[in-house]
C-alpha cells in the first residue's frame, strides 16, 4: 500500500495514538479523530511493561517514558500483614527487566507531543456517526464543531475503546463473563507508607484484597477486589489526599474478528479483560502496532490470525488469576499460602511468572 493512502484512527487513547505514530514513522498520513475535547486528564492504565517498551522504542517515546516515569522493581504479596512471596523483576530475561508506572494522561502526552513532531495531530471533539465500506474504500460520516463532514479512506481503525461505535457498526458480538462483585480503585498522595515506591504490595486479606501500585514517591493506587476500598486501607497508609477514586466491573470478551473488510479493530474495541497482570493498555498497545507493520507490509489479512489468539490466552490468564487473588476456597488458600510462596523461590519459576508481567511471553514482533 503507497504511504499516502488515507487511514483513518478512530479514537485518541494509547492504542489509537500508537497505530497513528507507527503509522506515520513508515511514512503514511493517518487522520486522528476522537469525541473527546482533550486527552483524558485521569491516570487510567498504569503500567507499561517490556513489551511496549520494545514496541515504542524505534518511534523515540519508550526513553521519554522511562525518563517521566516511576520504574517498579518487583511486587510484594502479604498475607495478614506478613510477607509471604515476592516477585523480582530482576528475573525478567530483558535489558528493560521493570514495569514504568505512568498514569495514562501522561503517557498520552508523550505520544502526542511525538505525533507532532511527525506531522500528525489528533482532531478533537471529532465523532464518528456512521461509514460504509466498499472496493474503493470506506465512506465516513464525521461531526465536528465545524460542522459534519464527509471523510474518505481507505480503511478505518477503531480503537475506539470498550463502547467501541466501530465494533458496534460492524455489528460484531462482545460477549463474555464478568465478574458478580465490583471492585474499587483510588489514586492518593500518602502522608506515610512503610514500602519503597519501586514496588507493588499486594495484601491479602480474609475476605478482599487491596494492592498497591506506586505512580512516583509519595503517590500510587490502591485497587481493591470490593467496593469499598476507602473503608478498607492497609493501616499502615496515611492517606493525605484522595486524587480520584472510581469503581469498576470487570467482564472478559472478545470479539470473534478484529476485521471486516478494510474496517480493524485494536485494544478495548476487540477485547475487555481483568486489570490483574497490567496488561490492558500494553496488549491494544501490541494489537495498534501489529496492525501498522501489517499495512506497511501489504498483508493486513494476516491481523485476525495473529491477534486473536494473543488475546485469548490473556484473557484466559486474567480470569485464571483474577478469580485465584479473589476467590477463598481451600484450594486457593493453600495455593496463596503454601505452594506459590514455595515455587517462587526457585529462579526458574520466578523467571516464568516475571516474563509474563513484562509482556514477553507473546510473540516477539517480527519489524524488531
Amino acid at each position: 500500500m503507497s504511504p499516502d493512502t488515507p487511514i483513518l484512527v478512530c479514537g485518541g487513547g494509547p492504542v489509537g495514538l500508537t497505530a497513528a505514530l507507527e503509522l506515520a514513522r513508515r511514512g503514511f498520513s493517518p487522520h486522528v479523530i476522537d469525541n473527546d475535547g482533550e486527552p483524558t486528564l485521569e491516570s487510567r492504565a498504569l503500567a507499561v511493561n517490556a513489551r511496549t517498551l520494545d514496541i515504542l522504542e524505534p518511534a523515540g517515546v519508550s526513553e521519554r517514558i522511562i525518563a517521566v516515569g516511576n520504574r517498579v522493581n518487583g511486587m510484594s504479596f502479604l498475607n495478614q500483614g506478613r510477607e509471604t512471596m515476592r516477585l523480582d523483576l530482576s528475573y525478567v530475561p530483558h535489558r528493560f527487566n521493570f514495569l514504568v508506572t505512568l498514569p495514562q494522561s501522561q503517557t498520552e502526552e508523550l505520544l502526542i507531543e511525538r505525533l507532532r513532531e511527525l506531522g500528525v495531530d489528533v482532531n478533537w471533539h471529532t465523532e464518528l456517526n456512521s461509514f460504509t465500506q466498499d472496493e474503493s474504500g470506506v465512506h465516513c460520516e464525521l461531526s465536528s464543531p465545524s460542522g459534519d463532514l464527509s471523510h474518505h479512506a481507505r480503511m478505518l481503525i477503531g480503537a475506539d475503546g470498550a463502547h467501541s461505535v466501530v465494533r458496534k457498526s460492524l455489528g460484531l458480538s462482545f460477549d463474555g463473563p464478568s465478574e458478580p462483585n465490583a471492585f474499587s480503585l483510588a489514586d492518593v498522595t500518602l502522608a506515610a507508607w512503610p514500602f519503597p515506591f519501586d514496588r507493588a504490595v499486594v495484601h491479602m486479606e480474609p475476605d478482599r484484597v487491596v494492592a498497591f501500585f506506586p505512580i512516583s514517591e509519595g503517590h500510587g493506587r490502591f485497587v481493591s477486589s470490593h467496593p469499598d476500598l476507602m473503608n478498607h486501607l492497609p493501616l499502615t497508609a496515611k492517606v493525605s489526599d484522595v486524587v480520584w477514586q472510581s469503581t469498576f466491573k470487570i467482564s472478559y470478551r472478545q470479539v470473534p474478528t478484529y476485521q471486516v473488510e478494510r474496517v480493524y479493530l485494536a485494544g478495548d474495541a476487540a477485547h475487555i479483560h481483568s486489570p490483574v497482570g497490567g496488561r490492558g493498555m500494553n496488549l491494544g498497545i501490541e494489537d495498534a502496532a501489529t496492525l501498522a507493520w501489517l499495512i506497511a507490509e501489504d498483508r493486513t489479512a494476516e491481523y485476525t490470525r495473529l491477534r486473536h489468539r494473543v488475546g485469548k490466552t490473556v484473557l484466559k490468564f486474567t480470569r485464571d488469576q483474577t478469580q485465584q487473588l479473589v476467590r477463598r476456597g481451600p484450594l486457593q488458600t493453600f495455593i496463596q499460602n503454601t505452594l506459590a510462596p514455595l515455587l517462587l523461590k526457585l529462579p526458574v519459576i520466578q523467571r516464568v511468572a516475571v516474563t509474563r508481567l513484562a509482556g514477553l511471553e507473546s510473540p516477539h514482533p517480527a519489524w524488531l
